[in-house]
């Protein structure tokens, strides 16, 4: 062994939690039956620390997209609210 001085970049790895998350980007296309959707997470100073894309699809997709769902009784069919969105994507996450 020997002395030897060199300069050592090294990433740490931490777990940072987020205050908030935000849909930043909607990429549908209703002759495949999918959406993506681009989720933002951001802490406590409104800085980006992740993101997520969920793809929503089959079961998920087709009811999000049908009429009267029991989460929103007076949707139209084909149509969706960010709110929408949200519990469809929450219904994902807990899958």
């Amino acid at each position: 062994m020997r002395d030897y001085v060199k300069s050592i970049t090294q990433t740490v790895e931490q777990s940072v939690s987020s205050a908030t998350e935000e849909i930043t980007t909607i990429v549908e296309d209703k002759s495949k039956s999918y959406i993506n959707v681009g989720i933002t997470f951001k802490d406590s100073d409104s800085n980006t620390i992740g993101t997520e894309n969920v793809m929503i699809v089959g079961d998920h997709y087709t009811l999000l997209m049908s009429a009267n769902p029991e989460f929103a009784t007076s949707k139209p069919e084909n149509e969706y609210r960010e709110s929408d969105l949200w519990y469809i994507i929450d219904l994902i996450r807990a899958s």
